[in-house]
């Protein structure tokens, strides 16, 4: 009902339906011969059993009439069962042959998708594309050299860092120097540490306790 249900809305192909009806008639042709192979199976064994019974009465002559019987119903079955074998053949290099008629549909409807969509990337111009591209990775190249810029950033140091790197730099000059030809510095030149910065704010504090501490003492010895 279905099947007739779907036919009657989508339609239904001449070729299909000769298809189908032939292997209509396929399987009513292997459903008549598989009766008829039991009914000769059937009838082979009644034989042989009545050339059994014969046997036993001692009536060879009938024994083999029906022994002869016997063998052309088995005769008879072993051709039926090769027009089945013919049969069943036929059905299914049908199958197949509907199978591979759709699978090369396919093939040829998946080639002209290809064909297509090559057809569409021809009008869009590949090469204007790649352009396109192009441009948007300079552009992106700009942007990201601006952000990792640090040129306008300014670098702060406290005013006796900042007075002190000019005299880093003269040392690690003088030390370069000394490396590149195997000398060292002048005797009596002075060395400057990295921590030149930190040692002035010491002496700067030392020299300012001294002071107080002499202001205290001339306070002292006035009074």
């Amino acid at each position: 009902m279905a099947k007739r249900l779907k036919n009657w809305l989508f339609g239904k192909s001449a070729d299909q339906d000769k298809e189908s009806e032939a292997i209509a008639q396929l399987k009513k042709r292997l459903n008549k011969y598989e009766i008829e192979s039991r009914n000769l199976l059937t009838k082979s064994e009644e034989e042989k059993n009545l050339a059994r019974r014969m046997v036993a009465e001692g009536n060879k002559s009938g024994a083999r009439q029906a022994l002869k019987r016997a063998n052309l119903y088995q005769q008879k079955y072993n051709k039926t069962q090769n027009l089945m074998l013919n049969l069943h053949t036929q059905v299914e290099t049908i199958s197949s042959a509907k199978d591979t008629v759709e699978t090369v549909k396919a093939l040829k409807s998946g080639s002209e998708i290809v064909e297509t969509s090559i057809g569409e990337i021809n009008k869009i111009d590949a090469d204007r594309v790649m352009i396109e591209l192009e441009e948007q990775r300079d552009r992106l190249n700009v942007v990201n050299e601006a952000l990792s810029d640090i040129s306008g950033i300014d670098m702060e140091l406290e005013d006796d860092y900042a007075d002190n790197i000019e005299s880093q730099l003269e040392a690690l000059e003088m030390e370069v120097e000394s490396k590149k030809h195997g000398e060292l510095p002048e005797a009596g030149t002075k060395t400057v540490d990295w921590e030149a910065g930190e040692e002035k704010k010491e002496e700067k504090g030392k020299g300012d306790l001294e002071n107080e501490l002499e202001s205290l003492k001339k306070e002292l010895e006035g009074k």
